[in-house]
């Protein structure tokens, strides 16, 4: 009963509300009319004009296909929403607030301006929906569909206090400048909120788009910029619009906060406990790591008292988990100042390492990419907290070796830096030990060769550390030491080519296996250990056909062959690129550039030295190219036809039952041809 009382009382006053908005019977409320031509116009009309522009915004858009059912249906056309109950008005309320953020940024297009003539005439959104209309539309404060808006709106006296001073607006039918709406929410912050509880509302419901972002991002801006003075009122209001724009998934919605909480950190310093919040905030969920480190930097550079000179383990957590983001700040310091930030990062990480598995592989993570400037800090750090903690097993252990690895020299001068400006005893024994068991890491045998897996040195935990940037350190290390270029170390040649070996056999690191690549691998590895690991690589396809593939390639015409078997695993590993490809193109010249001079081109007899004498031109068109590969190779097949067990028939074979498609393609056209060969022979 009282439900029913109050739902009579709604439709008593809404219509009230109707009947003290009616106007003259000569003149309607209208966005593209002035009121005379839209009285002249039936409701009828104003539908067709309404489905038109909902058809035009359709064909941009699906998202308005849902609209055709509702607000542009033939059901709804004669509904007068005054009869309606409020249960019902409110679900059509929310119809229309959902269209009028989907429709926001087609708003200054016609096809926009015919829908909402409709919503004008039928729902008359200007006197019930005042307040989603301008939530909607203000990023187009300032042009002259606005103020069209603005001169039909009716607003309800509980909205005076927050838009009364659109009225003086509209009175003087001027557009409503950017100066004049920041004077206004400089006056009312709740203005601002208004326009900031809009934005977020809509990407909560995934109807923003680019330009709502960018108008928040320049009017908060403004806001801040011009506040006389910022106190602790004024952070309490502006942080938690900042913190809901980094909550929300949209790169632009992110992106928009960044500039504002820019803004707000040039103004003033944050206390220890707002900055553990936004910095958590930032870090949390980005939508792009390299914009959420500019941000990062940008922050800390002019934040730096706000904290003790060492970061908060949960926001450097956090940070841990973006595994892009050591090579994304390295790269960030090659063209930008930011020291203020990797400072202060670095020397916390070197002191959790201690304590955390998870920070000291973030740490050992961006050591294998840090530049050098940064080492001697770093090393300095490093050497007082282990004075501190000690070198305990497991992952500061691991830094230890990374960074002797890496900076050799640095942490050796932090280390005789320490042991001499040590004056407690207990200290100095401390850098001792650590600076007597780096030594017994990089130490060899007497004989000056270095038995990796026996003294269990830093090249050897490294090369085969989980993380790829690490073990491409190490793999660079290495070739400096088989190629002469380091001295001071010497590797026992079986040690040397185990490594290798397991380099190529397992890694899917492609800068990893480009460095095990450009080694001269046929004199560093025996051939029975050295074919099956290259041709893993291709079989595996852990590297893409084309650079790293041909290098593959060469290095297998590299290896001198002499077992009949092995020979069949070459060739094998071959044959997919003997024909040309636009996928195979680079690999297919590799081979023919290196198979001449290789032991797979002397081969007498063979498939591969046959193609060596027939001198064929690599530039030729591939059709004509492929032709005459394919006829080398049948004519060798058509000659060695009835005896498959040979090595190079057995490949051919076995090649018509390959996983490979391109390798069974070849030996499919190969065969083809050798049986015409044969065919005509007999006859």
């Amino acid at each position: 009963m009282a439900s029913s009382l109050a739902s009579q009382l709604y439709k008593m006053r809404t219509l009230d509300r109707a009947i003290g908005n009616e106007r003259t019977h000569n003149v309607k409320a209208s966005f593209l009319f002035d009121g005379r031509q839209a009285a002249d116009l039936d409701t009828q009309t104003i539908f067709d004009i309404g489905r038109d522009g909902l058809y035009e915004l359709r064909q941009i858009n699906q998202k308005f296909d849902v609209y055709a059912e509702t607000l542009f249906s033939e059901s709804i056309k004669d509904m007068d929403r005054v009869l309606q109950t409020k249960e019902e008005n409110a679900k059509l309320d929310d119809s229309i607030r959902s269209f009028l953020f989907q429709l926001a940024s087609h708003f200054l297009t016609k096809p926009a301006g015919k829908t909402i003539e409709w919503l004008v005439r039928r729902f008359r959104i200007h006197e019930f929906n005042a307040r989603d209309i301008l939530a909607a539309i203000m990023p187009y404060h300032e042009t002259k569909a606005f103020l069209t808006m603005l001169t039909i709106i009716t607003f309800d006296t509980a909205d005076m206090d927050l838009f009364g001073f659109l009225v003086a607006q509209r009175k003087s039918r001027r557009l409503l400048d950017r100066q004049t709406l920041m004077a206004q929410c400089l006056r009312d912050r709740s203005l601002m909120a208004f326009v900031c509880q809009s934005v977020f509302r809509a990407c909560r419901q995934r109807l923003d788009y680019p330009g709502l972002h960018s108008f928040y991002a320049m009017v908060m801006s403004q806001y801040i910029g011009q506040l006389s003075t910022i106190d602790n009122s004024a952070i309490q209001f502006i942080v938690p619009f900042v913190l809901d724009g980094l909550n929300l998934g949209s790169k632009d919605a992110q992106a928009a906060a960044y500039m504002v909480l820019g803004s707000l950190a040039t103004r003033v310093t944050l206390t220890e406990d707002a900055l553990d919040k936004v910095l958590y905030a930032v870090a949390k969920r980005p939508a792009d790591v390299r914009t959420m480190a500019m941000c990062l930097v940008q922050l800390l550079q002019t934040q730096a008292d706000a904290f003790n000179s060492r970061l908060p383990a949960r926001f450097l957590s956090i940070l841990a988990g973006h595994t892009k983001l050591p090579q994304i700040l390295c790269q960030l310091a090659e063209s930008f100042n930011v020291e203020m930030f990797m400072r202060p990062l670095l020397s916390s990480l070197a002191h959790y390492a201690f304590t955390s598995a998870e920070l000291s592989q973030f740490l050992a993570a961006m050591v294998a990419v840090l530049p050098v400037s940064y080492a001697p800090a770093l090393c300095e750090r490093i050497v007082a907290e282990y004075v501190a903690n000690g070198l305990t097993n497991g992952g500061p252990a691991e830094i230890i070796d990374i960074v002797q690895l890496r900076y050799g020299q640095q942490l050796e001068d932090a280390i005789g830096a320490a042991a001499s400006g040590s004056e407690r005893s207990d200290d100095r024994e401390a850098v001792h030990k650590l600076l007597y068991e780096l030594k017994a890491r990089g130490s060899g045998n007497k004989s000056g060769v270095v038995l990796i897996k026996e003294t269990a040195t830093t090249l050897y935990l490294s090369i085969n550390h989980a993380d790829a940037g690490i073990r491409l350190v190490a793999a660079k290390a290495l070739k400096a030491i088989v190629t002469g270029e380091r001295t001071d170390v010497e590797l026992a040649r079986d040690e040397a080519s185990s490594l290798i070996v397991d380099r190529l056999a397992q890694d899917d690191s492609e800068r990893v296996l480009e460095v095990m690549l450009s080694l001269p691998l046929a004199t560093l590895v025996d051939a029975q250990d050295l074919i099956p690991a290259l041709v893993s690589i291709i079989e595996e396809e852990r590297v893409p056909i084309g650079k790293l593939c041909s290098k593959v390639l060469r290095n297998l015409l590299a290896i001198d062959v002499q077992d009949l078997q092995m020979y069949g695993q070459v060739v094998s590993a071959l044959f997919p690129y003997l024909l040309k490809s636009t996928d195979t193109e680079a690999a297919t010249k590799a081979v023919y550039k290196h198979l001449p001079g290789s032991a797979f081109g002397k081969h007498k007899g063979g498939w591969l030295a046959c193609l060596a004498l027939a001198e064929l031109d690599i530039d030729l068109a591939t059709v004509k190219f492929n032709k005459s590969v394919t006829r080398v190779l049948a004519t060798e097949l058509a000659a060695k036809w009835d005896v498959l067990s040979d090595a190079q028939t057995g490949v051919w074979a076995a090649q018509l039952q390959s996983a490979n498609r391109v390798g069974r393609t070849t030996a499919v056209a190969v065969g083809a041809q050798a049986v015409k060969l044969l065919a005509k022979a007999k006859d």
